[in-house]
């Protein structure tokens, strides 16, 4: 039991302080001095230690040596130094209690046997399937009937409910995405036989008459589409299904959507390549690149072996074509040298590109469209090509199968711990329960959200109507970068009320329309008959769709082409591409490449796809530019199912070549696209400008991105006068200037007298009449939104102004779009600030990247200058409810298409599609809920997380780690002493308070000057291995008032006081396993500690022993430090994944050895969550706090230390709670949810021992650990200081703590040498520059 009063934890110790300060100095004295007397645990540096009881629960056995003296002063020096003393530590209430028994000699010991018991049956099973051969494919499916049939390995084919009695299975789903996101078919093979399933949907006639629409918030799948789960199993039997991204397989399985766990895991081949050959974002473009260049290479050498082979058959020359036949074949040294480049070890994540890397198999995934094919309205469509679909779907079962039996041997090898397989496999069955209230939550913010809307686009329309009505201000510098050149209008001014209430104008804005509209209607306003101007060549002369012209630019619109499923468009540098919107980009670099980039000047209409779509060119990496779409060379892709059109007979008979005998069907097909309007991406393309029909001469015929010229939404002022007079109405309704114009189409997507009006357009920023810190904001095409300055105001206030604002931009095209800025003698234009900083445009001010720029005022209307209180109110509403907005606008489509699946009315389910291992780091991806934002009262929608809530009986029960990885790296220089808290940020980390200021944040925040809170981003970042530069873009990013050089400077003094400075080698000695050490710096300890893993030939965790993806190995890497921040950030994520996977392990053990009605529903990093029975919770949250001291004293114990801190052995408090939320007291209000949520219970280790009778966990059940012998050898996973005794160690912690280098200097050129001659040296893929040094020191 708590022997004194309950301030145990690490909040309790802030507590502790702000109590002592209110009692006064005295009775805190008096405090300290009671607790003393009772003997307190202490080291050296005054850290608080456990208890005597639990300290001998936790580190039973011989205790390990202690750090000497020398060390200690050492240490209290370098703490001194850093003006922190022993005397400053917190007093804790010693905390003890009997805690369930270590299995084994020690917790090394213990977590090897949790993870081993955890780990079964399923790690065996695992192992086993990875030697299984699996049986052939059907060579036919049985495509007549839906579920389940079963292929016999003797030819028999079986009905079946589900796969019955197997084990181990390799699965893979399909669905019709753009319909459902329920199962339309299935494939399975084990080694007793394969397996198919067929959605009963697809044997059923679509509906006879059209649906009514359902409300936008309305998810539920309408019952036409598929609607069926996938029965997979019954019973418990434990089974192991293997998928690649199996947590999407899994969403699709009926037996997971229930509370009560199944005894299914989830094995990821995805996963398991990422933690073993994934590569970073950082390292992706070079990879790419890479790539790229290599197929190019390829493709040369093709094309070069064929003209040799055709030469060579040609004259006959037989020895020519017989040494022809080794052509390409790569000598022996060639392909040891691809080996070590770590780009030809590792591959982006999409299974085509793993099973090419790990099989050498290449995989086809175009029939893969076919699901994703908008022309497919009902799954019914697909009965004739089933045989086809599943043999595809059945290929990536069995090359999922053959990755399988490639990557699960890498990753055992990696990560060699049981507890990281058992981990992983829990992580993979998280689940989220939902009631009633998750439609209630997507009406309100979905209302909520159209509602504001509405409001912006109804401010935007009044001050569109506004400035239209004003007409051209020269020397406005909003008004005057609009396009004012006349367009014929689309309806009669003032014909139609809708695009604004007189009322929201005022009288004399009332009267300033009127006049303005009555000046620019034309004498009558009898409607003209117009014809689109692509269309007005055709209507004349018939002929002309034959034509070469037509063919190369215009057919492939007419016909309303697709390639993939996704619209074609003509690119003027790369001909004919293909449209992919941005959320499907990752499917398609792998086959074709990077997208290609627009010709801003030549593809004009196709700008305003680039915020939504990609481009690629049809075809794949290197093969020629599709200049056109017609004759046989697509009869290839249309057998392919690849080019399909509307007009699918046409497309084939146009593939014959015979153009001239089609004109009738092709001048249809160009009526129905007329029909259609310009709505549609085919559309776009082409020249809408209304032509009278009686004047059919004949026009220039050109591409369809070059019909006519558009006009830039932005232009020069310069060119507005003459067009104005030189331009009249053809259509006799009167002229709108074209940036209004522009806004009311096209006709077939905005019905008349409505403005096609978002925060999304251009012109927005301008109607707003938007300003950074007072200056205007100008549109550049090349450099996009910059503010303007007056010259005089940056001439006057000298260099530092000039670099305060990251520098001007210079304009070099003097004949574009941009001249007039070019030409401007009166005012410098600067970038607004991005967030990927300097020197990145900015594409939308309007962005969430800018609301907190806009609540702060940064960024700010003019209009309230104008002293119109009209256009005023406009604009602030606008940007206000912009910012209201801006979470579900970025949210909005991921949470609207979670997939919730329904038990009753009012119990509902989401089974979040978790990556276990989504990164390099190990760390768990989800597109939604790993990262929705906590609840604020000015964000439509942001109470996502508040959704989840505990069914009826049950309650939510987590925690998060305090500090987590802040910790695992200062207890990782800790390690250098052997004792807690002997470094800087080590004692800060555990025994400095915020109010005493002695915290790392404090401590960040005073140096920089600027809040806590704001040094907490400095800190993680500066940990995970972020440098100057990246301080210095944080810098400028919280004060733009700021100057580089400023900036400059105050980083200099965080990294010189944190990390210290660094010393290297000297250049004439050979490489040493140390080439360079930190110094003098309150986080040096820790900065080295962190390299040396990272910079050792394989990194590798303490905690676990995981080892690091191949792609950022040393022997694969550049000489030096490449990646290095990468492979920092490695050390410390991966080992906060170690955590979490031995907080779930330990969990795991307990629920199972305790009973205890509980399982895991998810974490996100430092978090992690359970549900558990009402009358179970609090002895979760006991386990949950026994699990937490485990595994920090597991860290302590590889690290070279057998005891651990009071302050971090428990969490903080455990939540209790009904809902999913950060903070149990969090009232989750926002606009779109107003009422309050009642508090939950957040529960100390004193409260939850009192709730629990001491800490009692219950009666335990025998297992198969209760005889468990521990392996005679179980060495720490990794031995970074092995002698801390040692002279050479000592020289190597003075030399740390000094600030200047000469100590460093001396420790590191007496190092002994690693390379012992130039041929070891070039054998290891050192640079010259090194072999030189060890010919020097060699004599050689």
């Amino acid at each position: 039991m708590s022997t004194a009063p309950p301030v145990v934890t690490r909040k309790g110790k802030e507590k502790a302080v702000i109590q002592d300060e209110q009692v006064g100095e005295d009775q805190a004295d008096q405090t300290a001095s009671d607790m003393n007397v009772k003997t307190l645990r202490r080291n050296p540096v005054g850290v608080q230690l456990l208890s005597d009881s639990l300290h001998r629960q936790l580190f039973p056995g011989e205790s390990f040596v202690k750090p000497p003296d020398r060390l200690l002063e050492i240490s209290k020096n370098h703490l001194k130094d850093n003006g922190l003393s022993p005397e400053g530590a917190a007093v804790l209430s010693e905390i003890d209690f009997k805690m369930p028994p270590l299995r084994g000699r020690n917790i090394r010991d213990h977590f090897h046997a949790l993870g081993e018991h955890t780990a079964e049956p399923y790690l065996s099973m695992a192992k086993e399937f990875m030697w299984t051969e699996l049986p052939l494919m059907p060579k036919r499916w049985e495509v007549n009937k839906p579920g389940w049939t079963k292929y016999h390995l003797d030819g028999r084919t079986e009905e079946v409910e589900d796969l019955e009695d197997e084990r181990i299975v390799s699965f893979d789903v399909e669905t019709l995405y753009k319909l459902s996101p329920f199962p339309v078919m299935a494939t399975a093979v084990t080694p007793n036989g394969w397996y198919s399933w067929l959605s009963p949907t697809i044997f059923e006639d679509p509906p006879a008459a059209q649906l009514e629409s359902q409300p936008p918030w309305t998810t539920r799948t309408p019952s036409h589409h598929p609607h069926d789960l996938i029965p997979l199993f019954k019973g418990s039997t434990p089974r192991v299904v293997i998928g690649h991204n199996v947590g999407y397989d899994r969403a699709r399985v009926k037996e997971e959507y229930s509370l009560e766990r199944t005894s299914t895991r989830w094995l990821d081949t995805l996963s398991l390549h990422v933690a073993t050959r994934g590569i970073t974002s950082v390292q992706r473009p070079a990879w790419m690149a890479h790539r790229k260049n290599k197929r190019a290479k390829a493709l040369r050498e093709q094309e070069s072996l064929l003209a040799f082979q055709e030469l060579a058959e040609e004259n006959g020359d037989s020895e020519m074509l017989e040494g022809l036949q080794d052509w390409g074949v790569s000598g022996e040294t060639e392909t040891e040298a691809l080996q070590n480049q770590w780009q030809d070890v590792t591959s982006v994540n999409s299974l085509a590109e793993v099973a090419a890397l790990h099989c050498g198999i290449p995989v086809d995934k175009s029939i893969r469209n076919r699901f994703g094919d908008e022309q497919i309205t009902h799954a019914s469509q697909l009965r004739n090509e089933l045989h086809d679909l599943l043999t595809y779907c059945g290929g990536d079962v069995r090359i999922t199968h053959e990755v399988y039996k490639k990557v699960l041997p890498l990753f055992l090898e990696s990560c060699p711990h049981p507890a990281s397989f058992s981990g992983v496999l829990s992580m993979g069955n998280s689940f989220l329960p939902v009631g009633e209230n998750w439609e209630e939550y997507l009406k309100n913010a979905e209302s909520k959200y159209r509602e504001m809307d509405e409001g912006v686009k109804k401010a935007l329309r009044v001050l569109a109507e506004k400035v239209r009505a004003e007409g051209l201000k020269e020397t406005d510098p909003w008004s005057s970068q609009l396009d004012w050149s006349p367009k014929s209008a689309r309806w009669a001014n003032n014909a139609q009320s809708g695009v604004i209430p007189a009322s929201d104008l005022s009288s004399q804005q009332r009267s300033t329309l009127s006049t303005s509209s009555a000046l620019r209607e034309s004498p009558t306003a009898a409607a003209v008959s117009t014809m689109p101007a692509w269309l007005v060549p055709f209507e004349a002369e018939r002929s002309l769709l034959a034509s070469t012209h037509t063919q190369r630019y215009s057919l492939p619109l007419l016909l309303r082409m697709s390639y993939k499923g996704h619209p074609v468009a003509y690119l003027a540098d790369h001909h004919w591409c293909f449209v992919v919107p941005h959320d499907q980009l990752t499917e398609y670099i792998e086959a074709h490449g990077a997208p290609v980039e627009l010709n801003h000047k030549k593809d004009k209409k196709l700008e305003p796809l680039e915020d939504t779509y990609a481009f690629f060119r049809i075809g794949r990496p290197g093969e020629a530019r599709k200049s056109k779409l017609s004759g046989p060379s697509i009869k290839t892709l249309i057998n392919k199912g690849e080019l399909t059109s509307p007009h699918q007979d046409l497309l084939n008979a146009v593939a014959k070549g015979k153009i001239e005998v089609l004109i009738e069907e092709i001048w249809q097909c160009a009526q129905q696209l007329n029909l259609i309007g310009e709505g549609s991406i085919w559309g776009q393309q082409l020249d809408w400008t209304p032509k009278p029909i009686g004047d059919l001469a004949l026009e220039s015929h050109s591409s369809p991105s070059s019909v006519s010229d558009p006009g830039p939404v932005v232009s020069s002022t310069s060119r507005t006068t003459s067009k104005n007079k030189s331009r009249a109405s053809k259509a006799g309704l009167g002229t709108w200037p074209k940036w209004y114009w522009d806004l009311t189409g096209p006709p077939t997507r905005i019905p008349p007298g409505e403005l096609d009006l978002t925060f999304k357009k251009t012109v927005a920023p301008l109607l707003l009449r938007l300003q950074w810190q007072g200056y205007p904001l100008i549109h550049s095409r090349a450099h996009k939104w910059l503010y303007r300055v007056p010259r005089d105001i940056i001439d006057n206030g000298g260099k530092d102004a000039l670099q305060a604002r990251g520098g001007r931009v210079k304009f070099d095209d003097r004949s574009g779009d941009d001249a007039v800025y070019a030409d401007d003698k009166h005012h410098y234009y600067f970038r607004l600030p991005h967030k990927d900083g300097e020197g990145k445009n900015v594409g939308n001010p309007l962005s969430k990247h800018f609301v907190k720029s806009i609540e702060s005022g940064e960024l700010a209307s003019a209009a309230a200058e104008s002293g119109d209180d009209v256009a005023a109110k406009a604009a602030t509403d606008a940007t206000n409810m912009n910012a209201f907005c801006s979470y579900w606008i970025s949210a909005r489509e991921r949470i609207m298409n979670q997939m919730v699946v329904y038990q009753s009315p009012t119990s509902g389910m989401i089974l979040p599609q978790v990556i276990t291992m989504g990164t390099v780091t190990r760390r768990a991806v989800e597109a939604t809920w790993l990262t929705a934002s906590n609840a604020k009262k000015n964000r439509v929608g942001s109470e996502l997380k508040a959704m989840v809530r505990a069914p009826h009986g049950y309650a939510i029960v987590g925690a998060d780690v305090d500090s987590e990885e802040l910790w695992i790296s200062s207890v990782m220089g800790d390690s250098q002493f052997g004792m807690h808290g002997a470094t800087a940020i080590g004692w800060m980390t555990l025994e400095g308070t915020k109010s005493a200021g002695t915290d790392l944040h404090s401590k960040t925040a005073n140096i920089l000057g600027i809040s806590r809170d704001a040094a907490k981003v400095f800190n993680y970042s500066r940990i995970y291995g972020a440098g100057k530069k990246h301080a210095v873009q944080l810098l400028l990013q919280g004060d733009s008032k700021l100057t580089k050089e400023t900036a400059g400077k105050l980083a200099d003094n965080l990294y010189k006081a944190t990390k210290g400075a660094k010393t290297i080698r000297s250049k004439d000695r050979a490489p040493a396993a140390i080439p360079s050490i930190w110094h003098g710096g309150s986080e040096s300890y820790l900065f080295n500690t962190l390299e040396a893993i990272a910079l050792s030939d394989r990194p590798t965790t303490p905690a676990l022993g995981c080892g690091i993806t191949k792609a950022l190995r040393k022997s694969y890497l550049e000489e030096g430090s490449s990646y290095l921040p990468s492979r920092v950030n490695w050390v410390v994520q991966s080992s906060g994944v170690d955590y979490l996977h031995l907080l779930i392990v330990s969990m795991e053990y307990l629920l199972a050895k305790y009973k205890i009605d509980a399982r895991y529903l998810i974490s996100v990093h430092d978090e992690v969550r359970y549900l558990a029975k009402e009358e179970d919770k609090y002895r979760t949250a006991l386990a949950l706090q026994i699990a937490n001291a485990w595994t920090r004293a597991l860290f302590c114990y590889n690290l070279g230390m057998d005891d651990m801190p009071q302050g971090i052995a428990f969490f903080s408090a455990v939540d209790v709670d009904h809902v999913l939320r950060k903070e149990v007291f969090m009232t989750c209000e926002t606009p779109s949810h107003p009422t309050s949520i009642h508090a939950g219970e957040s529960l100390d280790i004193d409260q939850l021992l009192a709730k629990t009778g001491g800490g009692k966990l219950g009666k335990p059940i025998k297992d198969d650990l209760d005889h468990y012998n521990p392996p005679l050898v179980n060495r720490q996973p990794v031995s970074l200081f092995p002698d801390i005794q040692s002279s050479e160690h000592r020289l190597f912690l003075e030399a740390q703590a000094a600030k200047m280098g000469k100590l460093a200097k001396v420790y590191l050129d007496g190092l002994p040498e690693v390379v012992d001659s130039v041929e070891e040296a070039e054998k290891r893929g050192y640079k010259p520059s090194v072999r030189k040094a060890v010919a020097f020191a060699k004599g050689a």
